[in-house]
């Protein structure tokens, strides 16, 4: 004879592991207040939430269950609310706080000998180092990371290495590894499947593209990536999606769309609250009101990038920014 016991947080835990985000949060806010004073309550609020792009609320629902765990003395519970908090923290520019987060977590992964959180934490490590220029160091916690998602089979975070890898990539100039970290990113998230992940990958891909010369199939890949994006509700990766048409349709010398497609992606940067999404789509537009003769909104935009930089750490950034600001080149 079996005993059914009730799990009233079944449907949330199975959303939030398939990726199912709005459905996670919904079934969330369908418990009863009794339920919703749990650590994992809190803990999968967080992850939810972040995933839609509400960074404070998440963040907040975290904390309240890292307190909860280690209060009970559950030291994984604890570990995996200290990593999400740091999430929040980091979505919010506040880099400090977050790299201090994921080095505690961290640390009571290695405690745990949890090999998956380990390699969470130093993708999340990773990601710190890369805002804060430091493109070696991140690069070195990305392909740890990526080793320990492939030891532990992790797929979905091999994935999201190769996608990061492919950014720095990016951002020294090699647009060829780009390219070839988004495919091999793209190639993993169509297996799994991840919309999300896929999303992501074909934006990098199509300004890959486009950078070696080949615009038309590069717009057709970053209009693809954002419409999935878009349909898996991911902000972060619609506003890379928008920033990067926009700069497609400005280098095109399509200045009007590309000034919609930039707009569109401040917008929703501004209502997302995240600071390195800020820096980047203001430094575009700077880019693009130089170009349309509106010389004083161009030094205002670069100069609120150059602010939102600042606020991150992100000091390299920043200063070309505040060249730019003061009237001369970089």
């Amino acid at each position: 004879m079996t005993i059914a016991i009730e799990d009233p947080l079944r449907d949330a835990r199975r959303a939030v592991r398939a990726g199912r985000f709005r459905d996670a949060w919904e079934a969330l806010s369908r418990q009863p207040a009794e339920v919703r004073r749990s650590a994992e309550w809190h803990l999968l609020a967080a992850m939810a939430r972040w995933r839609l792009g509400d960074f404070q609320p998440s963040r907040v629902a975290a904390l309240q269950a890292r307190d909860a765990y280690r209060a009970q003395g559950d030291i994984d519970g604890e570990m995996r609310a200290e990593n999400v908090a740091a999430a929040g923290a980091f979505a919010m520019g506040e880099l400090d706080e977050a790299e201090a987060g994921f080095s505690r977590a961290l640390s009571l992964a290695e405690r745990l000998g949890d090999d998956l959180m380990l390699a969470r934490c130093a993708n999340n490590l990773g990601n710190v180092a890369f805002y804060r220029g430091q493109h070696r160091r991140a690069q070195a916690f990305y392909r740890l990371a990526q080793a320990l998602f492939e030891r532990v089979g992790m797929r979905h975070g091999v994935a999201e290495t190769w996608i990061n890898l492919g950014i720095v990539s990016r951002e020294l100039n090699r647009v060829e590894e780009s390219r070839e970290a988004a495919e091999r990113a793209l190639e993993i998230a169509e297996q799994i499947p991840s919309p999300r992940l896929s999303a992501q990958a074909l934006i990098m891909r199509g300004e890959a593209l486009a950078l070696s010369g080949d615009t038309a199939l590069g717009r057709t890949q970053v209009l693809k990536g954002l419409e999935t994006a878009r349909a898996e509700e991911d902000p972060l990766a619609e506003i890379e999606g928008l920033r990067i048409l926009g700069e497609l349709e400005r280098r095109a010398g399509n200045r009007t769309a590309a000034q919609e497609l930039l707009d569109r992606a401040l917008a929703l940067a501004e209502k997302l609250g995240h600071t390195w999404s800020l820096a980047e789509v203001e430094g575009a537009r700077g880019d693009l009101l130089a170009e349309l003769g509106r010389r004083e909104e161009a030094l205002a935009a670069w100069a609120r990038s150059a602010g939102a930089y600042e606020r991150i750490g992100a000091g390299k950034r920043a200063a070309r920014m505040r060249e730019l600001a003061r009237g001369r080149s970089p």
